[in-house]
């Protein structure tokens, strides 16, 4: 979405533009697979109401109408059994903590919100900067346990920026006086989105090359400042290029190493944790819960989250979506495990939570991977902040392990773009890639 965001924007200012995509179609995480007629993301995404530059886009698709918004629940599995955290009344009477620790945790909560600037945050140690808010039954009751499901021992060295950005951005999901989570999806979730991006993309005359990898970016010969692609296509020739791929592909397609400088260090620096995604579909639903966060170590996933909980049902023709993620560190030995195995590794701890579910129940599984997804956000994590122009004249970089105090989202991805285009447009001369 970064790529894509960004060809758009450069073709509206009226520039040339190519953009190269590595996979035969468009859509990098948030592309869609189909099986039996149902066509649906490859991975969980939603639409919060405060995801300004994602509704924006969406507005100029014309896709504002096909918006589907709905409340939703969140559930917490502990001690063999599921319990929801969805109201105030489920606040007051969720059985994982006591009346103190419900206090502590409510009123830790109240003043992550608080936080404007958590630049500072960036120097603390996830787990140091919890209990202190939170107390140490709450962190080892509540927040331990989703680390761990979430980071596993990376969150050892997280920083306490990354829980501040979850948090926040979570309670930006909720609204009115009830304080009630609402999240949304365009309907015919990202296949949707994208059909609409190929169109912008052919009005714009953005010359779209997929099945493209990209192997090498430098400076073209004779130095008359323009920088050379090569790819399948063959080499060309640009102004300027915007490179969009994580940290590993940036060093490789430059042919830069942690030698040439602190910016290429920072980027072989840079640690990412990987994704097995388990897409699931199912002829019943689970349970009442968007997501049921996991308090039980022992599960093989990071949560249970039941799309069609928050979707319109009609997308799916009476059939139930469940993704089952597990994010490992890249070189975690499981991200190369069989599918088959992973896969009933993955279903036999849904059973764990689930145990009245058949076997006959699940329609279909597919097993997704990606090595390079979410980037660590460890101690001190800002003073390895690189800036969208690299050293190297007519280079530009957008990636991922830019999205400070943030999480992964498209929401984020967007500005991360339109920032970069912003650096790129801010000199004189025409952009051609």
């Amino acid at each position: 979405m970064t790529g894509i965001t960004a060809a758009i924007r450069l073709a509206e200012a009226g520039h040339s533009v190519d953009l190269y995509e590595a996979r035969d179609h468009l859509g990098g995480l948030s592309d869609a697979y189909s099986w039996d007629g149902l066509t649906w993301d490859r991975f969980y995404h939603v639409v919060l109401s405060t995801d300004e530059r994602l509704l924006r886009l969406l507005r100029e698709l014309g896709l504002a109408d096909r918006i589907f918004w709905r409340q939703t629940k969140s559930g917490f599995f502990g001690d063999g059994r599921l319990a929801s955290m969805s109201s105030i009344g489920d606040f007051l009477t969720f059985p994982f903590l006591s009346l103190w620790q419900k206090f502590r945790l409510g009123l830790g909560i109240l003043l992550c919100i608080g936080i404007k600037d958590a630049d500072k945050l960036d120097r603390l140690y996830v787990r140091e900067w919890l209990m202190r808010v939170f107390g140490r039954r709450v962190y080892e009751r509540i927040w331990d346990p989703l680390l761990r499901s979430k980071l596993g021992e990376a969150r050892h060295q997280t920083s306490a920026a990354f829980i501040w950005a979850t948090i926040t951005r979570l309670h930006g999901a909720r609204s009115g006086e009830s304080k009630t989570e609402q999240m949304g999806h365009v309907r015919g979730g990202y296949a949707t989105i994208l059909a609409a991006i190929a169109g912008r993309l052919e009005s714009l005359g953005v010359r779209v090359r997929i099945g493209a990898p990209v192997d090498a970016v430098e400076p073209s010969e004779g130095g008359e400042g323009r920088v050379k692609l090569r790819s399948g296509y063959g080499s060309e020739s640009y102004d300027k290029v915007l490179l969009t791929v994580p940290a590993p592909a940036v060093l490789r397609i430059t042919g830069r190493s942690v030698s040439d400088g602190p910016y290429w260090r920072a980027l072989a620096d840079a640690h990412y944790l990987g994704v097995l995604c388990l897409f699931v579909v199912l002829d019943r639903r689970l349970s009442p819960y968007y997501v049921t966060n996991l308090l039980d170590a022992s599960l093989p996933f990071t949560g249970i989250i039941e799309t069609t909980n928050i979707a319109d049902t009609a997308d799916f023709d009476g059939r139930h979506l469940v993704y089952l993620p597990k994010y490992v560190s890249a070189d975690d030995p499981l991200l190369f495990e069989p599918d088959q195995a992973v896969t009933e590794a993955l279903l036999a701890g849904l059973r764990k939570v689930h145990p009245e579910l058949p076997a006959e129940a699940v329609l279909h599984t597919r097993l997704f991977r990606e090595l390079h997804v979410q980037p660590l956000q460890e101690v001190s994590y800002l003073d390895q902040a690189r800036g969208i122009q690299t050293p190297i004249h007519g280079i530009y970089l957008a990636n991922s392990t830019m999205l400070y105090n943030s999480t992964l989202n498209n929401n984020a991805a967007i500005a991360l773009a339109e920032s970069a285009v912003e650096v790129m447009t801010d000199h004189k001369g025409a952009v051609h890639g």
